[in-house]
């Protein structure tokens, strides 16, 4: 249920950055691609980046909550972190220029806590695996 929240979330981010890649394409008559308009970048991104890293987030959430080694607490806070930093990296993607203290935090954490879960992840299975005769 943890991670419901977290996809709902995300999905919610997601919907908006979205909306803002559609206004901004009507604004500038881009129909396909980006076209002229660094605006127009600068939003494809901060919605791609979010989905290019959500994807991972939530599948290795997910299957953490599932094992059930981790407490809740643990996923939370994984979770609050890393929506905290995909909204502070899509503001600042969107900043003038692009650029902004703000994007290098949202990467830099949201790296982070895909690093935390996809260690812990290995580290949790490979304990099971060591002890059940690596799945034979």
């Amino acid at each position: 249920m943890i991670t419901l929240f977290y996809a709902c979330s995300l999905t919610i981010l997601a919907l908006v950055l979205s909306f803002l890649t559609g206004r901004q394409r009507f604004k500038t008559e881009t129909n396909l691609g980006l076209g002229d308009d660094f605006g127009m970048l600068q939003i494809t991104r901060a919605h791609g980046n979010l989905l290019e890293n959500a994807l991972f987030f939530l599948i290795l959430s997910f299957l953490l909550e599932t094992v059930g080694q981790i407490s809740n607490t643990a996923i939370i806070i994984l979770g609050d972190l890393f929506l905290i930093a995909r909204i502070a990296h899509a503001y600042g993607i969107t900043r003038p220029e692009a650029k902004s203290i703000f994007r290098g935090i949202g990467t830099g954490v949201s790296i982070l806590i895909l690093s935390v879960q996809s260690i812990w992840g290995l580290i949790i299975s490979l304990n099971w695996l060591a002890s059940n005769n690596w799945g034979f």
